[in-house]
């Protein structure tokens, strides 16, 4: 056997003029450059979104982990499978081709001994991933076609284009075997396979299939260079670029001005004065970016509840509608009722299930929000259920009835209420859903148990407590919006605690994200937090308990958008008698209660109702209880049991509720006055009367 440490092969063998490949290297870059300033200027023209830029440590490590470990798109598995097999192995075949560039250009001897052995064998492995990855990828797109997927000639070019570079390239390396000879043939087996097509052929007919072969291979590699800005494969430079300039901020944490202050300006004028986007002129140059890093993969459809639900709502359509805008030209074209429909924003549930599996990073819904407040706060258009919504929040301070009301339930629940300048650990922001709500108000009264079980000091805002300004906030009514958080951030602030408590995820996402842009930095936890850490600490210790096949609901406002996805899990686990399944969507890919993006208030008619999706994959994995953390989702789910006549085999119940009944009474003995309560036990509160558990990871010692 001939000696490996001494393996190498003839570089350039049979080629001549070998100039003219580094013309055309030159003519490649030159064409790609000119594409690339192309893109770059489009970009350029679009507003400026000064967000993007600070914190360049955290986003070249966030660009430098996605390009070498391709987290986002391996997200999906078959995609991310056939993805991965071309991208790691296309990176393979580059080094390779460098090596040897450096062997001839420089005149190092790099491409021989152990390191050719393994560079040849790394080579035709990766070759043959390609091409593996390429026939997936076209299986997929050509064979099973899912729904989600556009096809166009772009995809059909871009596959043509890869497999056709890595077959030439091993028919010509066959045939240098079969001309030539190779004395380590069993370092290129794919190569050497194809030499036999051409066995028996003779040296001058060899060298000129050879010429011919290695000069397709290196113009339709040189090609694929210089079509990069033009074609399909940009997404290679657009889409980590996008996820560089991705937004840092929490997801809840949308981006804005200050109305008041802008109007209030001595600069002010009000013939330019616009909130939101309109028009293709008000697009940021990020906005652009996203259309370039889009590849309309499909992922957005795939997990997006509207489109599941039949609802003529898209993500990839919102994306590619403003692509389309952008490429008409022109920076007056209307976005809304051009590409799509007035209502076509409204199907949004704000869930940002898109926005956790698109590889390219794009925000979805915060584009989906801008356009909103285009619409309600300049063009006067919202969906009239919307519209007597943001009406009752103006007026009343919340979207469900009185302020009175709101005082009166207070007073008979006996909770402790914390005066401006006075102090405790705890304060309970109990919600409007939750208070306005009697079938909702029994969440409220058992985490006021679970308070009192856990011996904390807490008490409640009473009539300071008003709407956190969420339903605004999604509707687009941004004015209304800030006008809430600055009043709401004064009275919080005028207390003194440590923990802002709540049972809502909506609340939780405003209290913890949102109030920081208007002076409101305080410790939030949602009371699924608050229970896993009294239960943790031995505080609460639940011993009672019935056999359920329970499944948890992640409410996306606690899930996607504050990635609280173990706590709650935990909490069940250590419940005597529930067995904890999985439903099909659940964690970061959970499926909406349909009640999101304002449609608690909202009911477009649209194909099926995503409640009663949910509930049948709860039906699915044989469950018996869906428990869930938040009182919007608790609502939706039970309309569709109702609706499924499922009321006598399926509970849908709050976690807090489902903790209190897992815990022992306390002897009469100790059944003191509620710590947070003025001078009255608890219990007068109604409803379940036990105690209860947990509070969130700061409430206690924090």
């Amino acid at each position: 056997m001939p000696d490996l440490s001494q393996a190498t092969r003839p570089i350039m063998w049979n080629i001549s003029p070998a100039w003219l490949m580094y013309v055309l290297l030159a003519l490649a870059l030159a064409v790609f450059g000119y594409g690339l300033a192309r893109r770059i200027s489009f970009w350029r023209r679009g507003r400026a979104d000064g967000e993007r830029f600070g914190a360049w440590g955290k986003r070249l490590r966030a660009l430098l982990g996605e390009l070498l470990l391709q987290r986002r798109v391996r997200g999906s598995r078959l995609p991310g499978l056939f993805h991965s097999l071309i991208f790691y192995s296309f990176a393979m075949l580059v080094v390779v081709t460098t090596v040897v560039a450096l062997d001839y250009d420089f005149g190092t001897s790099l491409f021989r001994g152990w390191l050719y052995v393994f560079l040849t064998v790394a080579a035709e492995l990766a070759g043959v991933l390609v091409l593996a990855g390429v026939g997936i990828a076209a299986w997929r797109r050509y064979v099973r076609k899912p729904a989600t997927l556009e096809t166009t000639f772009a995809d059909t070019f871009a596959l043509l284009l890869i497999g056709a570079l890595v077959l030439t390239g091993f028919l010509a390396e066959g045939l240098r075997m079969a001309t030539l000879g190779d004395p380590w043939p069993w370092l290129s087996p794919v190569g050497y396979g194809a030499s036999f097509l051409f066995a028996g052929v003779s040296e001058p007919a060899g060298r000129a299939v050879h010429a011919t072969l290695w000069w397709t291979h290196t113009v339709l590699a040189l090609g694929w260079i210089a079509t990069i800005p033009y074609t399909k494969f940009f997404h290679m430079l657009a889409l980590p670029t996008d996820v560089f300039f991705a937004k840092l901020k929490p997801r809840g944490e949308l981006s804005r001005v200050d109305i008041e202050k802008l109007m209030t300006a001595d600069d002010f004028d009000e013939s330019t004065f616009r909130v939101g986007v309109e028009q293709v002129g008000d697009l940021t140059w990020k906005h652009r970016l996203d259309t370039d890093a889009c590849i309309c993969c499909g992922r957005c459809d795939e997990i997006c509840p509207a489109v599941l639900a039949g609802h003529p709502f898209s993500p990839r359509r919102l994306i590619q509608a403003h692509k389309k805008l952008l490429a008409a030209g022109g920076k007056d074209a209307a976005i809304v009722g051009n590409v799509f429909d007035e209502e076509f924003i409204w199907h949004c549930r704000t869930c940002t299930a898109c926005m956790e599996v698109c590889p390219a990073a794009i925000e979805h819904v915060d584009t989906v929000l801008e356009l909103r407040r285009n619409e309600v706060m300049m063009q006067g258009r919202v969906p009239p259920e919307a519209a007597r919504c943001l009406k009752m929040l103006e007026s009343n301070g919340n979207p469900f009835g009185l302020q009175e009301d709101r005082v009166s339930w207070i007073e008979t629940m006996g909770c402790r209420v914390v005066a401006p300048g006075e102090d405790c650990d705890v304060i309970y922001w109990i919600g409007c859903c939750t208070t306005y709500d009697p079938a909702k108000q029994s969440i409220a009264a058992d985490i006021c148990r679970l308070l009192d079980r856990c011996g904390i000091e807490w008490g409640v805002l009473g009539a300071d407590e008003k709407c956190c300004g969420d339903p605004a906030r999604v509707m687009g009514e941004e004015r209304l919006f800030q006008e809430i958080a600055k009043a709401q951030v004064e009275a919080i602030k005028q207390r003194k605690f440590r923990v802002l408590l709540t049972s809502c995820p909506h609340c939780a996402n405003v209290l913890r994200n949102e109030y920081k842009q208007f002076g409101g930095d305080f410790t939030v936890a949602h009371h699924s937090e608050f229970l896993h850490e009294m239960l943790w600490s031995g505080d609460l210790q639940p011993r009672l308990g019935e056999p359920r096949r329970v499944v948890y609901h992640d409410p996306c406002y606690l899930g996607r958008y504050q990635h609280v996805y173990d706590s709650p899990r935990q909490v069940l686990r250590a419940l005597p008698g529930a067995t904890l399944v999985e439903m099909k969507s659940h964690e970061a890919r959970s499926l909406c209660c349909g009640g999101g993006g304002g449609h608690y208030w909202m009911d477009l008619k649209a194909g099926e109702r995503i409640n009663n999706l949910r509930v049948k994959q709860a039906q699915d994995v044989g469950a018996d209880t869906i428990v869930t953390g938040c009182a919007y989702c608790k609502q939706m789910l039970e309309d569709s049991v109702k609706l499924a006549d499922l009321d006598d085999k399926m509970q849908v119940i709050d976690l807090a509720s489902l903790v209190v009944r897992s815990l022992p009474a306390r002897p009469l003995a100790t059944d003191a006055p509620a710590a947070g309560a003025a001078g009255k036990p608890v219990s007068a509160a109604g409803g379940a009367a036990e105690p209860a558990e947990a509070a969130p990871p700061t409430a206690k010692g924090a």
